[in-house]
């Protein structure tokens, strides 16, 4: 079966439209495409001009998935030279549904975007709960909270989102003034310092033998090269969930990262005007050459933000 889907000013094909991509009675390819029509207005702002992986699974997940790096792909998708080579981007939503064809069920990108490639604009700690449950995404909100307070006391904005699999990612947004090594080191500095508030419970030890059951604040995710699972992109795991933008206050009304799913229909984005909290990786990396200020620090915007072991706490206003 094929069938064509509008995004935008152009009809993208699909084929094999009626193909179960997530089990026997799960979404199908359609339903992939026509997710990713729906949700590009939303997606789009965060994605474009940032090289994108695909991780295709041309079987759904009856078979087994990879990813594809330099795929083949019609000519009026953009592309950029990269030090990986050509890699394509995602600039408008047909290129979104035109990956659904193609049984990318889930994008992933790079932390840069053209023209200042090599240059982050965002840093990504990813929390990933040791157990399953809601007592080990219990455990990860809280992980968020703190990595939001860190991000606080060094003058960086923090948004939180699900990653639709396993636990949350919080993104900062940077001016894109140091390379992607600089803001490794801002991220494990960063991770550093969360883990030391919790050392019982939080590691950055990269080897899984050296945790001893803590859970990994994995800075891992900035760096040259590396990937993030893309705000919005579909998860896949059975259900079709979708790693989702969320804001502070409705983390603490969730109790799974598969909280939403491909059904997921928004009019605004969390991470909407992001950009216009990016603040600057180079007085954060100079405050931690200093030492970094202790006590409660100003978020942007003026307001504080106080942590409350287990409980709620003040927004500072930035998402």
């Amino acid at each position: 079966m094929r069938t064509t889907v509008r995004a935008g000013r152009r009809k993208v094909e699909i084929r094999h439209a009626d193909k179960p991509l997530f089990g026997e009675d799960g979404a199908t390819k359609e339903d992939l495409a026509d997710y990713y029509a729906r949700i590009a207005p939303l997606m789009l702002p965060l994605v474009k001009g940032r090289p994108v992986v695909l991780e295709r699974f041309p079987e759904g997940l009856d078979g087994s998935g990879f990813l594809v790096q330099h795929p083949s792909h019609p000519r009026w998708i953009r592309t950029v030279w990269t030090s990986s080579g050509r890699m394509m981007e995602c600039q408008e939503a047909a290129a979104l549904v035109w990956c659904a064809d193609q049984a990318a069920i889930t994008l992933h990108t790079w932390s840069s975007r053209t023209p200042r490639l090599g240059l982050p604009d965002r840093m990504v700690l990813d929390l990933d709960p040791v157990g399953s449950g809601r007592a080990a995404f219990a455990g990860c909100r809280e992980a968020a909270r703190v990595v939001r307070e860190v991000l606080s006391e060094l003058g960086l904005a923090a948004y939180v989102m699900t990653t639709g699999s396993r636990g949350l990612h919080v993104h900062s947004p940077l001016r894109p003034e140091v390379d992607d090594m600089e803001v490794r080191r801002l991220a494990k500095a960063v991770a550093d310092r969360v883990a030391a508030r919790a050392p019982e419970e939080w590691t950055t030890r990269v080897r899984k033998a050296a945790r001893h059951g803590r859970m990994f604040v994995d800075y891992l995710r900035n760096g040259p090269g590396q990937l993030a699972v893309a705000p919005y992109a579909v998860r896949a795991r059975p259900g079709a969930p979708v790693a989702t933008p969320i804001t502070w206050e409705e983390l603490e009304r969730i109790s799974s990262s598969q909280e939403f799913s491909i059904d997921l229909e928004r009019d605004e984005c969390p991470f909407a005007g992001m950009r216009r909290h990016a603040r600057s990786p180079r007085r954060a990396l100079s405050l931690l050459d200093r030492g970094g200020r202790r006590g409660r620090a100003e978020a942007p915007g003026g307001a504080r933000v106080t942590r409350v072991m287990g409980g709620n706490e003040t927004n500072g206003g930035t998402t």
